[in-house]
């Protein structure tokens, strides 16, 4: 099969950009002119306003703070006399954020009209994007209405004058300078401003929209169809301005350049009003804490402590697998970990299995196996309705279906909080090591969306909605204290053997006040630490020259067993029982795509739950059942981020075959990307949005022995021309998502959330070095972008990273509160999502060092009688609903057939 890498058409100007914009912060950058214009950035609830506030940073790179000359507040935050009389004496220019909604409504603009007007008053410069654009024109007289074709995601072309209409700017009063006259943008907006009855006699266009956008013609197919809506205005008098398209956009050109011009065009104002002398004194502390960047209301609630040391030491051993994969085929690699896993844990009441299964792919680089029922580990368990942690000690023997309770501890903040702690508590003292090297491993159901950072604006109304209405809970991690990692990614593949051992308790526990069973996490003694882990090298090694043998004729003989068994399943009928049958879903892409067209949404992630009862006789009632489940799975559709987990006192857990990173951290070192000599942490995140199925292979169709020298799909009855058949095939379908105007919208719009996501909590250090890349797998192709951004040494900690960023923006839409509220509310008939759309992955005590996946192509084992598969996808202007519906089936079919495959051998 053939992998495709190449790269959308504008990836080399983001390139480009990239190069010529460094992170914040770098040395040797000069700002241009010593005065540093203080912004206040108004947030209208967006997912894109931190990356207005990246560019903003770009102008500020003298300072050594990044943030201090910057203080971000959301539009409902604080009443406006306080905003008046606190804050704005200390600002010296202001920006207002798109949003959600119409600035006509209060709900939706809060104080942005009584900030445009004392702007104007003050004559201190405000630029407005999208919604503030909007707010701009109609606090001046001009109407608002609703776009003939909404635009969300498209990069189009911007056409401006760079003296306006009457030669009215002077001198460093013009937003577009330096800026070419016809450029490129994204827009994300259903509503414009309208040229009818426009105020002409206040207002002043500076730039239309021109050429053509994607829009959905009568029959359903997408069609080019042309476009001229203001995109650009600035108040007559006064240095207000309003661009309609997103200049932050990864995609757009020049975005940078209009912020340098605005601030430009703010020193300007700055000598010419009073006082000046006290414009070098930066923010007061009092007004930057009112920020929700970097102030006591900031979303980057819990740090990492830096000055916590660790609490075990590592014991570590290594054994080479070169005799097992002979040639080193990497297509007997993945195998590996399967058999290794069965050797020393297949018959394991609680298996913990991080599996990359999927061959030759660059992110399989490793494979965690371990056993959360472990006298030394512990596992811990969180409820939003009651706001309850319990903690839980599983053992082997006499019967891990009766775990041991070690503590409930009532959490008073967040579990999010509180599982930073732990994480801090738990750390290995030496250097970081790539990789896991022990910790915590477990999931966060969707619905741990209500205390993440990221969901700020859902607490107070998703506090006691939940997932555990039986089964898994809303999140469950289990202390890891001796674990193999087989490492795919040398050739030849190692296993690699860890424990931890515990320092003295006075050490380990004095940063955690409220934690006394964490002292009694990792064995006793390096004497047992060592000689768990002679044991364990003995088994492997044992392992290895069995394998050596038998491995070969073993996987040939698996493989045409597996084959028959999944063609015999392939008839078998699994009854499945969807949340929203077919019509309630195409129903709720109708009213998800008026939402989009009332400006309400720019981008829904709507999915689907699909509910399998179990025969009687295929009951999953112990971890061999789950396992047999999971390598049905793996076989049928193998993933980088594959998973097992498996709980044995409530009979539950999760067998995932994710192709799809959430959230990574590990130091720049081991991602590639560096900056100086200190090593820092580096976020790495994968989006993928953007789906085409693969043709089927063996090419359907009975064989006539003769070629039609046309790609139909149907077999030509010649096997070496049906597999070149297959390749053009398969490349056309690549190609078209590739070059899909919609799959492309998708994908951006959900890469920019991401960046506003991280640009959170780096202060500006988030660049994007892929961009709409497809990454091949067993059924289908997919749309891939990978966002990096580099965090601060000492600052937001592995669980407060994650917190920031849940959930997934890729399982959400944009913007994320508000669609989330829509997506309960109305789309999704309030059923809880439970672990599907949620992460699953490890905080290694190597800290510094996390994996998490986005938990999708995943079978959640609700109880021993019931599977539960999520499916779906996203939704924008140009969706068709019945491809959308097809989208759905071709992701449950990634799933379904492995399921069908342990039923029907269950019933065997």
């Amino acid at each position: 099969m053939v992998s495709y890498t190449k790269k959308v058409n504008f990836r080399t100007k983001v390139s480009d950009r990239e190069e010529t914009m460094p992170f914040v912060g770098e040395r040797g950058s000069r700002s241009s002119n010593g005065m540093q214009p203080r912004t206040l950035v108004v947030d209208n609830y967006d997912s894109y306003t931190f990356n207005l506030l990246q560019l903003l940073l770009q102008q500020n790179r003298q300072q050594q703070t990044e943030a201090s000359n910057v203080v971000t507040i959301r539009n409902d935050q604080y009443p406006w006399t306080t905003v008046r009389d606190g804050i704005l004496p200390h600002i010296d220019n202001i920006v207002i954020s798109p949003g959600p909604g119409t600035p006509g409504r209060a709900g939706d603009f809060g104080i942005c009209d009584d900030l445009i007007r004392h702007a104007a008053e003050g004559e201190i410069p405000l630029l407005g994007v999208c919604l503030g654009h909007q707010g701009i024109a109609r606090v001046y007289g001009a109407r608002i209405e609703q776009c003939a074709v909404p635009v969300h995601g498209q990069t189009t072309q911007v056409e401006h004058s760079s003296s306006g209409e009457e030669e009215e700017e002077s001198e460093g009063q013009c937003i577009f300078a330096g800026v070419p006259s016809v450029f490129t943008a994204v827009r994300y907006h259903s509503l414009a401003v309208s040229d009818t009855g426009f105020p002409h006699n206040q207002l002043q266009v500076l730039a239309r929209a021109t050429g053509t956008v994607a829009t959905v013609g009568r029959e359903g197919r997408i069609e080019q169809t042309s476009t001229s809506e203001i995109m650009a205005i600035r108040h007559r008098r006064h240095p207000i301005f309003g661009v309609q398209f997103h200049p932050e956009s990864i995609a757009s050109d020049h975005g940078a350049r209009i912020l340098a011009n605005f601030t430009c065009i703010t020193r300007v104002a700055m000598t010419k009003r009073p006082l000046v002398a006290a414009l070098t004194k930066g923010i007061p502390k009092s007004v930057a804490e009112m920020s929700i960047i970097g102030g006591i209301h900031s979303t980057d609630r819990c740090v990492n402590d830096s000055n916590t040391s660790g609490s075990y030491s590592l014991v570590t051993a290594t054994v080479e697998l070169h005799d097992v994969t002979e040639t080193g085929d990497e297509s007997e690699v993945d195998e590996i970990s399967r058999q290794l896993q069965q050797h020393l844990y297949g018959d394991d009441p609680m298996p913990i299995w991080l599996d990359s299964a999927k061959r030759g792919d660059a992110h399989s680089c490793q494979s965690v196996l371990a056993s959360a029922a472990s006298a030394q580990g512990a596992t811990v368990r969180y409820s939003l309705q009651t706001k309850q942690a319990t903690v839980l000690r599983f053992f082997a023997e006499p019967s891990p279906r009766h775990p041991k309770v070690l503590a409930t501890h009532a959490v008073d903040t967040t579990f999010w909080e509180w599982m930073q702690r732990i994480v801090d508590s738990t750390r290995v003292a030496e250097p970081p090591i790539p990789g896991f090297r022990c910790g915590w491993i477990g999931y966060f159901a969707y619905e741990m969306k209500a205390e993440s950072a990221a969901g700020d604006g859902l607490a107070h109304r998703d506090r006691g909605r939940t997932s555990c209405k039986k089964g898994l809970p809303d999140a469950q991690l289990s202390f890891v204290d001796r674990c193999v990692v087989v490492d795919h990614a040398h050739s030849p593949p190692k296993a690699h053997v860890f424990a931890v051992v515990s320092k003295e308790a006075g050490h380990r526990s004095a940063s955690n006040k409220s934690s006394r069973w964490v002292d009694t996490l990792g064995c006793a003694s390096k004497e047992e630490a060592d000689k768990w882990a002679g044991e364990t090298v003995k088994r492997i090694e044992q392992w290895r020259e069995m394998a050596a043998t038998s491995n070969r004729n073993h996987r040939q003989a698996e493989e045409a067993d597996t084959a028959t068994r999944m063609a015999a399943a392939n008839a078998l009928a699994v009854p499945l029982q969807p949340a929203l049958p077919r019509k309630d879903y195409i129903a709720a892409i109708g009213q998800a795509k008026e939402y989009i067209a009332q400006g309400e949404t720019y981008e829904v992630c709507l999915t689907n739950q699909f509910r399998i009862a179990l025969p009687l006789e295929t009951h999953i009632h112990s971890a061999r059942d789950a396992l047999r489940l999971y390598k049905a799975m793996r076989t049928a559709n193998p993933a980088p981020y594959g998973a097992l987990l498996w709980y044995p006192d409530i009979c539950a857990g999760v067998a995932s075959c994710s192709p799809e990173r959430f959230l990574r951290i590990a130091a720049d070192a081991d991602t590639g990307y560096t900056e100086g000599k200190s090593r820092k942490r580096v976020v790495e995140m994968k989006p993928i949005k953007g789906t085409a199925r693969r043709p089927a292979w063996p090419l359907p169709g009975k064989s006539t022995g003769k070629s039609t020298g046309k790609s139909t799909g149907k077999s030509t009855g010649n096997m070496e021309e049906d597999r070149r058949k297959w390749h053009t095939l398969d490349a056309q379908c690549a190609r078209t998502l590739r070059e899909s105007t919609k799959e492309r919208a998708e994908n951006l719009m959900i890469v920019d959330l991401i960046r506003h996501d991280l640009n959170a909590i780096t202060g500006g250090r988030v660049r994007v070095p892929r961009l709409m890349e497809i990454e091949s797998y067993k059924h289908v192709h997919q749309m891939v972008t990978t966002v990096e951004a580099q965090l601060s040494e000492g600052g937001v900690g592995d669980v407060a990273t994650l917190a920031q960023c849940f959930p997934p923006g890729s399982m959400t839409g944009a913007p994320k509160i508000r669609t989330v509220r829509l997506l309960e509310d109305d789309l999704e008939n309030n059923v809880p999502r439970g672990v599907y759309s949620g992460c699953l992955g490890y905080f290694s005590a190597n800290s510094g060092h996390a994996d998490w996946s986005v938990v999708i192509r995943t079978a959640v084992i609700d109880s021993s009688d019931e599977l539960s598969v999520g499916a779906g996808g996203a939704l924008t202007i140009l969706s068709n609903p019945d491809d959308e519906w097809a989208e759905v089936e071709t992701k449950l079919c990634s799933v379904l057939p492995a399921i069908q495959q342990y039923v029907h051998s269950s019933l065997e």
